[in-house]
Order: structure tokens, then sequence, then C-alpha cells
């Protein structure tokens, strides 16, 4: 798990495909792809508070995207934070989540 100090900004990835699924629901292969519309992002801190809501992502290359734009008060609560990115397109919306570890800034 990636680790981050207060004042520090993350850099957060989501990675969106398609993948086969077979007749017994076996999923193989894994094909890198873009959602239809904007790939946005949720932070939330320790407690569960959303501390970021819905900020668009950054594309890097197809299917992939991040996020680099919050930076962590020098306030912020320590512990697991974690995110949530979402993609829609035709069959719906995609989401997928992380976290990320915020300790005490080095003093």
């Amino acid at each position: 798990m990636e680790q981050y100090r207060r004042l520090e900004t993350p850099k957060l990835w989501a990675v969106f495909g398609t993948q086969t699924m077979g007749d017994d629901g076996t999923l193989s292969g894994f094909t890198l792809a873009d959602p239809d519309t904007s790939v946005k992002i949720i932070i939330e801190d320790s407690t569960g508070d959303v501390v970021q809501a819905l900020d668009d992502m950054t594309k890097s290359a197809t299917g992939k995207y991040y996020y680099a734009g919050y930076t962590i008060p020098s306030t912020a609560n320590t512990g697991i934070w974690h995110y949530e990115c979402r993609g829609t397109d035709s069959s719906g919306v995609s989401t997928g989540r992380g976290s990320f570890e915020v300790l005490e800034e080095v003093a």
C-alpha cells in the first residue's frame, strides 16, 4: 500500500478495460479501453468523510488515468484513506477502488 505524508500530493491511478467472460463465469484476457465519459475520482479520509468529490482524472494512455490534484492538509486524519474512480460507457458505470495510508508529516 502506498504511503503519503501530510502536505504531500498523492498520485492515484485507475485502469479501465474489458475482459471476456466464459460460459462457466471465468474471466480471461484484459484489454485496456477508455470509458465514453470522463473519469472522476472521489477521495475519502480515514473516517469516511469525502474530501474530494467527483474531480476529473487525467488520461495517461488508453485505459490508464491518474489524479494528482489533491494535497493532503497538515491537519488531515492519519490512517487508511480510500478512493473510488468512476467512468461511464455503453455497459454502464465502471468503478474501481483503491486505498493509501496517510502518515504524519516529517518535522
